[in-house]
This record gives C-alpha cells, structure tokens and sequence, in this order.
C-alpha cells in the first residue's frame, strides 16, 4: 500500500512541479503517516461536487456555529473530483472530507487515500439508511464513507404516447416494453420504443448494469460480498446482451443511442421522439419542467423492467462523503460527516438540488412525500438496486464492459463470443 501510495506522490511531483508549493507546515498534518489529533482544529477543509454547494454551505454554516472550527469549501466539476482529490491528498494538502462515488471507495481505501471510519460508527448506526446506499461505500470489510445523496436508475415515460396506443401501464418486463414501443412505431406514435445512454462513457456501464441484473444475471459469483468468479459470460448475461442488440434492430432501441451519453439521451425523450428512457432521480425534475421539456406534465416513473424470474434490476448511484488521510482531525471531519445525516440536514439538500434521502425515515414522513411525490415513486426500486462491482482497478473493468458492449452494438459482434472474450480479459487483468 505504502508503494502505491508513493508512486502517486511521484506522479503527482512530476505533473505539477511545485510539490513543496501544496500546503506549509502550520495545515499541514503530520507528514509521517501518524494518525491525525483528536484535538479541535482551527481549520477544516472539504472538497465537493459543485452540483450541491448551495445546501452544503447551510451545513457548514451550522456546524462552524456548534464548534467553532472555520470550514473551507472547495467545489469542483465532477468530471476533475476523482484526480483533484488524487493530486491534493498525494500532494499533502490539508483536505479533510471529499465526495465519494459509489465506484471509487475500493481504489482509493488501497491507495491510502481515504479513511476507515468503523471506530467512530456506535452500534446500529447503519441500520437508518436505506441498505443499497450504506453497502456500496464499504471495502475490504471496512466503511470508507457515510451515504449522504441515494439514487438509482428508473423507467421514464411518455403517459399521452402509452395511452394512445391503448395501454393504462407501464411494461412490467423487458420483452413487454419490446412489444409496446413496436406498436407505437408501427402507429407512427413515436420513431423508436427507447433511447440509452450507450455511448463508451460509465452512463453505458450504468445502463447495461440495470438490464443484466433485470434479465436475472450478475457481475460475480457473491456480489454481496464483492468477491467470488466473474459471470459475465453466463446464460443470463448473453440474453441481456442478445436483447440489447436485437433491440438496435428491430427499432426498439434508437439505433443513435451509441452515440448518446446518460445526460443529452434525456433530450430525444423530451422531444416526444422516443416513449421511454433509463433515467436518473434528477431526471424528474428535468423532464417535467415547462422550460425544458415539450412533454412536461406527461411525464410517469416507474421501477425499471424484468425479465422472466427477476421482477426489476436498477444501478445503484448516488454517493456521500469519505474522510481524507491528510484531515487534520478523525474526529472531527466524522462529526460533520453525521451532521449531513440528519433529517434536516437531507431535507435541505432535497429541497435544495433535488438529492435524493438516504435516510429511511424520510420515505416515511407522510407531510415529505406529499411535498415530493417522487419518494414514493422511487423507493420501491431501491430493493432492486444494484452496485457495479467493487474492485480497486474499477476504472479499467469499467472500460473494458463498455468496449465489449460496443462490439456487440455498434460493430455487430456475437454477443456470446464477445462476453467470453470479455470473462477471460476480466479474470486475467482484475484482481479481487
């Protein structure tokens, strides 16, 4: 661990030049790998999405007013947080607390980058988050953050178009959407069924990790313990895949998806060109807004499809926040992390941008779901949520899933061949 986390530093010395430039000895912690002091800083530094700022400035306010410690806030674009967080952390810059992605809690417990933060977590402490998002921050055993933002991927769509074709519901299973977006093809209702997400980018992995686990397959032997062989060339996950290109086909899919990412697919759907799309939680919001959408009001969501035995499969998103090797104080940096726990707290950021709670409680809370009828609507899929696997080299695993679908989809490869292919590149080069 020690070499990875050396070879780090050194790319980082080489990048930026300046090393000695990253911080000075008074915010600084100490250099020597010691854990940091439980005494009460002067300073504390965050590094966020900036998607959330406005909310997390409320946060930070209240918690500067409990203790005392000032609370510097630095937002980035998500696109630059995984290498800013490398580079400050590597670099020894004080950085306390970071936004982490459900995909990047294995890569940066092994580089040493993040934390673990069980001894600080009393007895049942998990038990009031819903179970997918607690999970997906964990490695090697340990929990390297606390879920602060859940989400997952749902089935949007057109209710005028679906019931102008004759139908009162959405499809329940995979080949049931086939048959619908057929039909309203045929009817000149819309000019194809769906659209995805299906460019090589991690929408792509996102999208195909939904359908897998809805046709009944799964990445590994024990997913829930994110170990065991790979499966990514079982029976299940060739019907998935055979489903996908046939799809591209026969017109239920866009054949342009490929092209696509999870962010402009939305603007096909709002046109009222497609009846369906795979969507975030924010999506709602989106696709229901007079100003950006020509299908606002018109709008259902509902738990994404199955396939035979599997009653639905989603990909669980959504994230929360980790404590950074260089934080100045455990304690301290795991005391706010809590405060971003409270209801009010999550009510603020739903409220806020949209986030959606991790908190049970608040799927609950009757006045809440009133307000935001979208809790109940999405907290049924949560059950059928789903992580992508959790391994240290995510990155290339992700890459090489979405250059293997790309072959199936945009080059017309052999599904079968093509996912054996993928299993053996997968078992040679990741490693559990």
């Amino acid at each position: 661990m020690k070499k990875r986390l050396l070879s780090i530093m050194l790319a980082v010395m080489c990048i930026m030049g300046l090393f000695t430039a990253c911080g000075n000895a008074e915010d600084t912690p100490d250099e020597g790998g010691e854990k940091a002091s439980d005494e009460k800083p002067e300073k504390m530094v965050i590094l966020m999405s900036s998607e959330g700022t406005a909310p997390m400035e409320h946060a930070v306010k209240t918690f500067e007013e409990e203790t005392g410690i000032k609370i510097e806030l630095i937002s980035e674009a998500y696109d630059n947080m995984h290498n800013k967080i490398m580079t400050m952390v590597a670099g020894g810059s004080q950085l306390d607390i970071i936004s982490l992605d459900t995909v990047w809690p294995a890569e940066f417990a092994d580089s040493d980058l993040i934390l673990p933060l069980d001894e600080y977590i009393e007895d049942g402490f998990a038990k009031q988050f819903v179970d997918i998002a607690w999970e997906q921050l964990r490695f090697d055993g340990k929990q390297y953050g606390i879920p602060t933002g859940n989400d997952a991927k749902w089935l949007f769509y057109n209710k005028e178009k679906l019931k102008m074709a004759g139908y009162e519901e959405p499809p329940k299973t995979w080949e049931e959407l086939g048959e619908m977006s057929q039909k309203m093809v045929k009817e000149g209702l819309v000019k194809y069924g769906m659209a995805l997400g299906a460019s090589q980018a991690e929408g792509l992995t996102c999208d195909y990790t939904a359908i897998l686990y809805g046709f009944g397959g799964q990445y590994r032997e024990n997913d829930a313990e994110a170990s065991g062989a790979w499966q990514l060339d079982s029976d299940r996950a060739v019907a998935a895949m055979t489903w996908l290109q046939e799809s591209m086909k026969n017109g239920v899919i866009d054949p342009a998806s490929t092209t696509y990412t999870d962010r402009n697919v939305m603007n096909t759907f709002m046109a009222g060109d497609v009846a369906f799309v795979t969507g975030w939680s924010s999506y709602w919001t989106t696709t229901n807004s007079e100003e950006e959408s020509a299908i606002a009001g018109k709008v259902g969501m509902t738990m994404l499809p199955g396939s035979g035995d599997a009653v639905s499969g989603s990909v669980a998103g959504g994230g929360g926040f980790a404590v950074a090797r260089t934080t100045a104080s455990e304690k301290y940096a795991v005391d706010f992390l809590k405060l971003l726990c409270e209801e009010e707290v999550q009510k603020d950021f739903l409220q806020g941008v949209s986030q959606m709670p991790t908190l049970k409680a608040l799927y609950e809370d009757q006045e809440l779901t009133e307000e935001y009828p979208i809790l109940d609507m999405a907290f049924p899929q949560y059950e059928y949520a789903h992580f992508r696997p959790i391994v240290v080299q995510y990155q290339e695993w992700s890459t090489m899933l979405q250059a293997s679908i790309h072959k199936v989809l945009a080059n017309g490869e052999e599904p079968r061949a093509v996912l054996e292919g993928l299993q053996d590149s997968v078992t040679e080069k990741i490693k559990n």
